[in-house]
């Protein structure tokens, strides 16, 4: 009787006790859950700093994004003279983009480094190094941008490689600008600096009107000829220094002889 007793009366205990464990061990996995959503609710919310990046850095694409239609639609809208049937004004479009190629300007230099001496030959030698630096300047960046010319362009260009299906950088413009800005330093007569200026200006302006390149194409390429021609200003070589390398050159003066004597025939 009395252990009967005894289970009757601890019976209730254990129960309240059970009870109370399983509310303690609720409360515990309740805390625990709690703990884990406030950490989860910190990690998706994004810090202020981290916040305005993002704002900074979508608002810098919009910008970016809009610049590039900009000059997109403006380029598209001064190729006047990209139909083959513009009459007249393409003509002089092509003369200008002939005037400011590389193939006639190099075998322009070479011949000038044969013929002439002294200070145009100085000048020469400076000149054809310049084109050079152009060419390997502008090819690499071409390469590397790989930006496609505009659609309506049509493939008729004289003297043409395969980097020269890239558009930027204009590479017209960075050859006009750099021999403009040389002659500009070497003639002392400030109307003839004006017209090389102008000339250079032309056929820049040209490329667009051709629809060849887009307008960001021609102004940075007019950027980069200017800062070729300031590199070259820099490192100009002498007369003397021009000398000893042209000594260098194989059959260099037997050349030159035969040139004068032809000229003088």
């Amino acid at each position: 009787m009395v252990h009967v007793i005894e289970d009757a009366v601890h019976q209730p205990i254990l129960k309240n006790r059970g009870r109370k464990k399983t509310m303690e061990s609720n409360n515990v996995h309740q805390t625990k859950n709690n703990l884990v959503e406030c950490k989860s609710k910190e990690k998706r919310e994004v810090p202020p700093k981290e916040s305005y990046r993002r704002e900074l850095s979508t608002s810098q694409l919009s910008l970016i994004e809009n610049l590039y239609n900009y000059d997109i639609t403006l380029s598209r809208n001064l190729s006047i003279c990209a139909d083959k049937e513009s009459g007249r004004g393409r003509s002089l479009m092509i003369l200008l983009e002939i005037s400011g190629h590389g193939v006639p300007w190099i075998v322009g230099t070479v011949f000038s480094v044969i013929f002439f001496s002294g200070v145009k030959q100085e000048f020469a030698c400076n000149l054809l190094l310049a084109l050079m630096f152009d060419l390997v300047i502008v090819g690499g960046l071409k390469v590397i941008v790989r930006r496609k010319r505009p659609v309506y362009n049509h493939e008729d260009m004289f003297a043409t490689v395969s980097v020269d299906n890239y558009s930027f950088p204009s590479g017209h413009s960075t050859r006009a600008a750099m021999v403009a800005g040389l002659f500009a330093m070497f003639m002392e007569n400030g109307v003839w600096r004006i017209l090389i200026g102008c000339w250079g200006l032309c056929v820049s302006v040209s490329r667009i009107i051709l629809g060849r390149h887009h307008v960001s194409d021609v102004f940075c390429g007019v950027l980069i000829g200017l800062l070729q021609c300031w590199t070259i200003c820099t490192i100009w070589l002498a007369s003397k220094t021009c000398q000893e390398l042209l000594t260098l050159i194989p059959y260099f003066y037997e050349l030159r002889k035969q040139v004068h004597v032809l000229f003088q025939n």
